[in-house]
C-alpha cells in the first residue's frame, strides 16, 4: 500500500549487516593483497610511496603489528638517505597520522609504541601537547593504561615536574575514587618526588589523612584500600619501629569506626585485621574472630583468610 512504511525483521537487519561485514572484509583483502604485492615488487630501496602504502593498510587494521615494524624500517632507512630536516617533517607527519590512529583505536599497544618510537626521533618534541592528548582521552576513558603508561614516558624523557603530574592525579581522583590507574600513578610518583626518608614520611602521613576521604567515600571500593595498603608498607622501612605501630594505631580508630557504619563491607575488616597483625598486640581470640567474620563477608577468598592464621 502506498505511505505505509516497511519496517524490516530482526533477519533482514541482521542478513544486511553481515552484507556490510563481508564486504569490509574483502575491501581489506584488496587492500593488503595491493600491498604485499607492492613489497614483492619493491626495490631494495624504500621510498616515502612506502609509507603511503603501509599507511593504506594500518588505516584499516592498526593491530598489523609486522607494518609497523615495517614502517620504522623505511623511516630508518630514508634517515641515512635524506637531510636531517626533511626526516623531521616525515616525523612529524608520522606523529600526526600515529594521532589519528589513536582518536579511532585508543587501545592499540603497536599504536602507542610506534608514538612512543617517532616521539624520541623528533628534535622537539612537545610533550606538554603529548600530556594533553592523553588527558583527552582519559576524560573519555579513565582505564586507558595506555594513556597511563605514555604518561609516565613523557615524564621520563621531558623534564615536565613530577609534582606537575601528582596534582593531576589528585584531580582524576577526586573526580571519581575508582580510578585505580591514578591511584598507582600517584603511588610511583611520591618515592620519586620525595627522596629523602623524613621527608617521604612526612608525605605519606600526611596521604594517610588524605585517602581517608576515599575510603569513607566509597568504602566498598578496593582501590584506595590498596592505596592505604601500599602507603603503610611503605612506611614500615623509613620510621622507627615503636613510631610505625602508633601510626597504624592511629589508623585503626576511624577504620573502626567505618566498621560500625558498614558492617557488611569487608574492606575495612580486612585493612584493620592486617594494621592489627602488624602491631602485634592484639588477643588471638580477637583476630581469628576477624578471620571468621571475613570468611563469612567474602566466603570466595577462604583460603587466603585461612593463611592469614599462620601469622596469628
Amino acid at each position: 500500500m502506498h505511505g505505509v512504511l516497511k519496517v524490516k525483521t530482526s533477519e533482514e537487519k541482521a542478513r544486511e549487516l553481515k552484507l556490510k561485514e563481508l564486504e569490509k572484509i574483502k575491501e581489506y583483502q584488496r587492500i593488503t593483497t595491493k600491498f604485499n604485492e607492492f613489497r614483492s615488487q619493491e626495490d631494495e630501496f624504500y621510498e616515502e610511496k612506502s609509507l603511503d602504502e603501509s599507511k593504506i593498510v594500518l588505516e584499516n587494521n592498526p593491530e598489523y603489528y609486522s607494518i609497523w615494524n615495517y614502517r620504522r624500517s623505511v623511516l630508518e632507512y630514508l634517515e641515512k638517505n635524506r637531510e636531517h630536516d626533511e626526516m623531521q617533517t616525515l616525523y612529524k607527519n608520522e606523529m600526526k597520522f600515529i594521532e589519528e590512529c589513536i582518536q579511532r583505536f585508543t587501545k592499540s599497544y603497536w599504536i602507542w609504541f610506534h608514538r612512543k618510537w617517532i616521539s624520541l626521533k623528533l628534535d622537539k618534541c612537545d610533550w606538554e601537547r603529548e600530556l594533553k592528548l592523553c588527558s583527552k582521552l582519559l576524560d573519555l576513558d579513565l582505564r586507558n593504561f595506555h594513556c597511563w603508561s605514555y604518561r609516565r614516558f613523557i615524564l621520563k624523557h621531558s623534564g615536565i615536574p613530577l609534582t606537575q603530574e601528582f596534582d593531576y592525579t589528585t584531580k582524576k581522583i577526586e573526580q571519581n575514587f575508582s580510578n585505580y590507574s591514578a591511584w598507582h600513578q600517584r603511588s610511583s610518583l611520591l618515592t620519586k618526588i620525595y627522596t629523602e626518608p623524613s621527608e617521604l614520611a612526612s608525605k605519606l602521613k600526611e596521604e594517610l589523612e588524605w585517602v581517608r576521604n576515599a575510603v569513607y567515600t566509597e568504602p566498598k571500593d578496593q582501590s584506595s584500600w590498596v592505596y592505604h595498603k601500599w602507603l603503610t608498607g611503605t612506611l614500615k622501612p623509613i620510621v622507627a619501629t615503636t613510631e610505625y605501630k602508633d601510626i597504624l594505631k592511629s589508623e585503626l580508630g576511624p577504620i573502626t569506626e567505618l566498621m560500625e557504619l558498614e558492617p557488611d563491607c569487608k574492606w575495612p575488616l580486612y585493612i584493620s585485621l592486617l594494621l592489627k597483625l602488624e602491631i602485634g598486640e592484639y588477643p588471638k581470640d580477637q583476630l581469628l574472630q576477624d578471620i571468621q567474620l571475613l570468611i563469612k563477608l567474602d566466603p570466595y577468598h577462604i583460603n587466603y583468610y585461612k593463611s592469614l592464621e599462620n601469622k596469628i
